[in-house]
């Protein structure tokens, strides 16, 4: 019963030290299935208005083991943080500011408005990810382990 126990003792030690091989290929994957995970939870908590914020979410890879994932148009900061109330001016001095209200055409010179309330759709993304990613590696470690365990058997 000895030689049964130190044989499969063994056969661990030995898929451990594979899968200490392996883990730079499991980290880069639970890094590709981490950022398609963040972007999906992008775009369905994203807010909709044209759709232009939710289309402009994608996930870049930069380098090795760098991955930017995040939506690429100017005014997400002001949606994921929102605004405090401001006045908005016309671009060029002398000129008027011109929006559609109720259905008909507005001119001004200034807009007095009343700022806009934080919908963070990526933090939250990254809260449910952050729930999500230390189960993932772990169960990406196992298997690991296991294919490892299993070839040297």
């Amino acid at each position: 019963m000895t030689t049964v126990a130190s044989a499969d003792i063994y056969k661990l030690a030995e898929a451990l030290r594979k899968s200490g091989k392996d883990a730079e290929a499991t980290t880069q994957e639970v890094l590709i299935r981490s950022a398609n995970y963040l972007l999906t939870e992008m775009q369905v908590r994203a807010p909709v208005d044209s759709g232009a914020l939710r289309a402009s979410l994608g996930v870049r890879v930069e380098g090795d083991n760098r991955i930017i994932i995040g939506p690429d148009v100017p005014y997400a900061g002001f949606v994921e943080f929102g605004t405090k109330p401001h006045k908005i001016k016309p671009k060029s001095p002398g000129g008027v500011l011109a929006f559609q209200a109720g259905g008909s055409t507005v001119f001004a010179r200034v807009v007095n408005h009343p700022g806009t309330k934080a919908q963070p759709f990526v933090q939250d993304s990254f809260d449910a990810w952050a729930k999500s990613v230390g189960p993932e590696i772990e169960q990406a470690q196992v298997e690991t382990i296991r294919r490892n365990y299993g070839r040297s058997a």
